[in-house]
């Protein structure tokens, strides 16, 4: 029988993943495939996932088209309380990306839907910047029934 420590409380289960990778495009579904290994793991359902994935790539897509090119990016994300946090910083001097228009991308354009897709499939999506760019974005975590992360998440509610 394992006891916490006095003053450590235990409430659910936590994630954190942090990945520094090279402006590169073969790093893309790197990350995609190491998140969605720790989500499925958990059991988040297919659907919430495949948004997340969605999400992730186009974010980090965004930093391996518009960083300078010896630059690095980091994907950081965090699963906790039915809900992963997920942010994309590039770490370079590259140019940083913009808020998505207002306006529709005309159905022709090759660029310019990315930051729209990211919010439209997740919760929360903003983008900071000093130095560097931030793409933050949530999701709110379903579960498969019977899931282990839901499980521990809330204990034995």
């Amino acid at each position: 029988m394992t006891t916490a420590k006095p003053g450590w409380e235990v409430e659910g289960v936590e994630f954190k993943v942090v990945l520094f990778l090279p402006r590169d495009a073969a790093s893309v579904p790197i990350s995609r495939q190491v998140l969605d290994g720790c989500l499925e793991t958990l059991g988040v359902t297919a659907d919430t996932r495949t948004d997340i994935a969605l999400a992730l790539t186009e974010a980090c897509a965004n930093v391996v088209l518009h960083a300078g090119a010896a630059d690095e990016y980091e994907v950081m994300a965090q699963a906790s309380d039915d809900r992963c946090v997920i942010e994309v910083v590039n770490t370079g001097n590259g140019a940083a990306m913009m808020p998505p228009p207002s306006d529709p991308a005309p159905v022709t354009a090759e660029h310019g839907r990315g930051l729209k897709i990211i919010d439209a499939v997740t919760d929360n999506m903003r983008l900071t910047g000093n130095g560097m760019t931030t793409v933050h974005f949530e999701k709110a975590l379903e579960w498969v029934p019977g899931a282990a992360g839901e499980h521990l998440s809330h204990g034995d509610q």
